[in-house]
């Protein structure tokens, strides 16, 4: 399913819902986390309160909203040390400024905050913040409003890009040229009945996109009055509603936020999976072709026909060659078991990409194969469960399992892995002060487990459950590795 676009009708209830709090707020904060984001930290005076207002210009999802901490790890936002250029120049027209107006640019994507700047004289200039929300047009551009001359702009755009429409600093700011269109609040129903389909009425009317409309259909709800009353803004619950939430700024940012966060995620898996492309590459045809021993036994079989036929010399020089040939095959053994060692733990890591279900635990794994260094040594972030009274801890990558192993299970405590194929490490914990789990909790830890590993989408699966004083991490082997003992078979 394609992602909605951020349209002009939203913005305008977005505007009226957030108007209160926006208008005479101060600017404490400026941030760029990167060339497509701004974050406001404003304050509300009356209120005592602090937001962060989010602006985004990618092209595939121009929006704006408050945000929350929640979403902003959803965005996986980080700060630059180094702020770029446009940040430096917001911060010196903006930074303590109070935002004087706040309207929205008629039937268009564009946003405008003014401020009140006071340069080094004391002389005081109306600036203006203007945000275009218009896909891959997209931008912010900051410029001095009684004049309209550009001071600073988020993308350059020179007539090398656009013969439309040119944006870079100390020339004249304009509107984008707007596609002529009816306001459904200054026609007829007449006029209105002149468009009969969901494709006229949005081709032919300002603040009416196709999936808006679509939703209206289905609601059966396609009507002037409706369409009037929403471009009247008085029906903020069925805007949000279409958006998928409670208020509009929370539907927007669910929204934006879900959808940036799965993008991103499904770009991080895809790059992690590339880097490992190469070495399973060379690994699956190492495997290939595993080491025979055809030859080595043909050669000591012509050397004991010689020796049985009293062909002592010539024998002689055939268990030479067989005593090479297998010393030749235990090091051809041991570098395809190497392999084979080697082609698991891919496959353990392949599959802990594609379960890791946060930035954090995808960090984790790129911290693992050496791709980024660890910042501090702080201490993964387990997933633990309650079930009747006992505590589970699922191990998502190797970096979380050997955690798990090395700190957190205790000798008696249980640890369940899936039969011969990737799977979450699992362990319960088994206090001394508590009886022995039961089988109902036992089997519960056999099913987590087959649901945290490869064999989730099939049918029956072999779960192997131990003691954690039978498991041994061999030396010099990968994270997370460890071969086990007294295991006990469970089919679920």
């Amino acid at each position: 399913m394609s992602m909605f676009s951020f349209d002009s009708l939203t913005l305008k209830y977005f505007a009226k819902e957030n108007e209160s709090f926006i208008s005479g707020a101060i600017v404490q904060k400026i941030q760029l986390p990167s060339r497509t984001e701004l974050i406001l930290t404003i304050r509300n005076l009356k209120l005592a309160k602090n937001k962060k207002l989010y602006i985004n210009i990618n092209p595939k999802y121009p929006h704006i909203c408050f945000i929350d901490d929640k979403t902003t790890d959803l965005r996986n936002i980080e700060i630059p040390q180094k702020p770029p250029m446009f940040c430096m120049q917001l911060r010196k027209y903006l930074s303590g400024s109070q935002i004087k107006d706040f309207k929205c640019v008629e039937y268009e994507r564009i946003l405008e905050l003014y401020f009140d700047y006071f340069d080094e004289i004391g002389s005081l200039t109306r600036i203006c913040l203007s945000v275009e929300f218009m896909g891959k047009y997209s931008n912010i551009i900051l410029y001095n409003a009684q004049n309209k001359v550009i001071l600073g702009v988020a993308h350059n755009i020179s007539s090398d890009k656009s013969s439309v429409r040119e944006l870079y600093g100390g020339i004249k700011y304009i509107y984008p040229p707007l596609k002529e269109k009816l306001d459904i609040l200054n026609v007829s129903y007449a006029t209105f009945c002149q468009f009969k389909t969901i494709d006229e009425i949005s081709d032919n009317f300002y603040y009416l996109n196709k999936a808006l409309l679509e939703k209206i259909e289905r609601d059966n709800k396609l009507n002037f009055e409706f369409l009037q009353e929403l471009v009247c803004l008085n029906n903020s619950e069925y805007i949000a509603d279409f958006w998928g939430g409670d208020s509009i700024n929370n539907a927007i940012d669910n929204y934006f936020s879900r959808n940036i966060f799965e993008e991103l995620m499904k770009n991080k898996k895809a790059k992690l999976k590339k880097l490992l492309s190469n070495d399973i590459k060379k690994i699956k045809t190492n495997l290939k072709y595993p080491p025979d021993d055809k030859k080595m036994l043909k050669i000591k079989q012509d050397a004991d026909n010689l020796m049985s036929e009293g062909n002592i010399k010539e024998s002689q020089k055939l268990y030479n060659q067989y005593k090479k040939a297998k010393t030749e095959l235990e090091y051809q053994l041991e570098r395809y078991n190497q392999s084979k060692e080697k082609s698991n733990y891919f496959e353990d890591v392949l599959f802990s990409i594609e379960s890791a279900e946060s930035f954090e635990e995808l960090a984790e794994i790129e911290l693992e194969l050496g791709i980024q260094k660890e910042k501090q040594n702080k201490p993964p972030k387990i997933t633990k469960i309650e079930y009747k009274g006992f505590e589970i801890y699922i191990g998502k990558n190797n970096k979380q399992n050997d955690y798990l192993i090395s700190k957190i299970a205790n000798g008696e405590d249980l640890w369940f892995h899936g039969l011969n194929y990737p799977s979450s490490h699992i362990i319960l914990k088994v206090p001394n002060n508590k009886k022995a789990p039961n089988n109902d909790i036992i089997e519960f830890c056999a099913k987590l487990t087959k649901e945290h590993s490869k064999a989730r989408d099939g049918g029956k699966a072999s779960i192997i459950m131990t003691k954690r004083k039978n498991l041994k991490k061999p030396p010099n082997t990968y994270l997370g590795y460890v071969t086990y003992k007294n295991e006990v078979e469970i089919v679920v």
